[in-house]
């Protein structure tokens, strides 16, 4: 069912239950991304409510996916489900499980569900700069770097809000060879907040293949 959340385009997937899933996708992504997904939870008695997040799906490519963006957005769309549904969990993917971790942290789902997740900006966008030969100092000056894709102001909100408290019951599911956040990080983050991690073999980031495909979907189907 298509929805409008304050000028969010949203899909609202399942029979009316009392249980949601909130689902963030990940970059590059679109909100029925959700459907395939919603079939396994509808059958385990949830509904899904799933987003285009800024400058994705039908939404204006001028805008950019920033925190500044989407947590206000997030904020939105917790309002909505909590208005309608009495136990809300989360289903998030990359650095749409970062956004979420944000703004979740304060206000924490049921259960949480994270795919190829962003756990640490902070230390994402330094790889990012080590790999342009750019300092803080030198961002810091610029402000912007368009061509490393680069922002004073989202690396100091990302230095300023790292993941330090996250009371959920989370289940994680990473590739083994995912390319943006290294194995070492999400073991950390995973002992930290006693999260259940699944490793998914031979894969990179975005999960994509037949065969990962598969195991993305037992997955979730074990997972609920």
């Amino acid at each position: 069912m298509r929805q409008e959340i304050s000028g969010i385009p949203s899909e609202i997937y399942g029979a009316p239950s009392e249980s949601v899933f909130i689902y963030v996708h990940g970059m590059g992504g679109r909100k029925e991304e959700a459907e395939e997904f919603s079939r396994t939870a509808e059958a385990k008695g949830f509904q899904v409510l799933s987003i285009d997040l800024p400058g994705h799906g039908e939404r204006d490519r001028k805008i950019s996916p920033s925190p500044f963006n989407v947590l206000p957005e997030l904020e939105e769309v917790h309002k909505f489900a909590r208005a309608r549904w009495k136990r809300i969990s989360l289903y998030a993917v990359s650095i749409g499980a970062w956004f979420s971790l944000v703004y979740f942290r304060k206000n924490p789902p049921s259960n949480a569900l994270l795919v190829s997740p962003v756990v640490n900006m902070k230390t994402l966008i330094e790889r990012m700069m080590k790999s342009a030969g750019v300092t803080p100092e030198i961002l810091r000056d610029k402000k912007i770097i368009p061509e490393a894709n680069l922002s004073w102001d989202y690396y100091s909100f990302a230095c300023e809000n790292e993941i330090n408290n996250w009371d959920c019951r989370t289940k994680i599911l990473y590739p083994e060879n995912d390319e943006i956040t290294p194995r070492l990080e999400i073991e950390e983050f995973s002992e930290k907040f006693k999260c259940d991690l699944r490793i998914v073999p031979n894969a990179g980031h975005w999960l994509h293949t037949e065969a990962e495909l598969k195991f993305l979907r037992t997955w979730e189907e074990e997972s609920i």
